[in-house]
């Protein structure tokens, strides 16, 4: 009698140590969100101060370069001349006019002090009325490595723009595959996704490479939701005829999941010997997903080295 009243002064009711374990995974689950939450707010804070700093110290940009072709072209006056003429403005498999017929951002990218600060450094890419102004690189040896590392190879959550070592640095593959996050803030390649508008995909039809040594001009002919499948690993680039039948694929529609949210420029003609670039960034809750922008080489301007006009000069002198 004794044993049941004591059983009855000191019950151990299970559901309110079950409620306590809940609470506590709860308040421990909130507060890890928060640090999250801090982490993921100071790590965008950062990648945007470290941007800030590399456009300020790395980059030298005066607007567009206007193009020269007058509105109006009057009638050419024949002119006997003696001047040779120009060699072929050759790229790759193909030769490409200059940038006379558009209107190039120019932008100076200090391209020795980005290398001092990172040799993966190796082209600069920038697409008007977007975040997208960076850098881009190439790990040698790790296809991944900037996927979660800034360009001083710190840890961060928005990563940088690269290519994986699949790609040279040439820019001179048949197709050049660009990655970028796509950030909360629309940063890196976050405002990739401006294409999806069907009148920002007509206004916006180039996007900018510059390289030490090159200006790529390249037109944007699809937008589209693509699956998560590697195009380098996945399909047989380097074959004129796979090469070829995948743009058709591309243009045809075939290779998008949401067909009413695709954008083509059928304007744009195409073929087996064209350099095909690239940009893939990440669709948002949808992890089996990739958003693409492709675009064609279509100009290529030449730029001519500070140390080669200096020697000219001196040597005139």
């Amino acid at each position: 009698m004794h044993s049941n009243n004591q059983e009855e002064q000191n019950p151990l009711p299970k559901k309110t140590n079950i409620r306590r374990v809940i609470h506590v995974i709860c308040i421990i689950g909130f507060l890890c969100c928060v640090v999250w939450l801090i982490w993921y707010m100071y790590s965008l804070y950062a990648s945007r101060k470290q941007m800030e700093e590399l456009l300020q110290n790395y980059i030298e940009s005066s607007g567009t370069v206007e193009s020269s072709v007058p509105e109006t072209t009057p009638e050419p006056t024949p002119v006997a001349s003696t001047e040779p003429t120009p060699e072929p403005n050759v790229f790759g498999k193909l030769s490409y006019p200059d940038l006379t017929d558009y209107d190039v951002p120019e932008i100076d990218v200090d391209f020795e002090g980005l290398k001092e600060l990172n040799p993966d450094v190796y082209a600069w890419i920038y697409v008007p009325d977007t975040k997208i102004n960076y850098p881009v690189l190439q790990h040698p040896d790790d296809a991944e490595y900037y996927l979660k590392r800034d360009i001083e190879g710190n840890s961060s959550v928005g990563g940088c723009i690269f290519t994986q070592y699949y790609n040279s640095t040439d820019w001179q593959d048949n197709l050049t595959v660009i990655y970028g996050h796509n950030m909360g803030d629309r940063s890196m390649f976050g405002s990739l996704h401006n294409y999806e508008d069907s009148l920002f995909f007509d206004e916006h039809p180039y996007v900018y490479i510059y390289t030490p040594e090159y200006t790529l001009v390249y037109q944007v002919f699809a937008a589209y939701k693509f699956v998560d499948r590697p195009l380098l690993l996945g399909y047989t680039m380097n074959d004129p005829d796979s090469f070829e039948y995948y743009l058709q694929q591309v243009m045809n529609g075939e290779m998008t999941v949401d067909a009413l949210g695709a954008h083509y420029n059928e304007d744009v003609e195409l073929s087996a010997d064209d350099l095909v670039l690239t940009l893939s960034t990440c669709v948002k809750n949808e992890a089996e997903h990739r958003y693409l922008v492709q675009a064609k080489l279509v100009a290529v301007g030449k730029i001519e080295a500070a140390d080669e006009a200096t020697t000219d000069e001196d040597n005139a002198g």
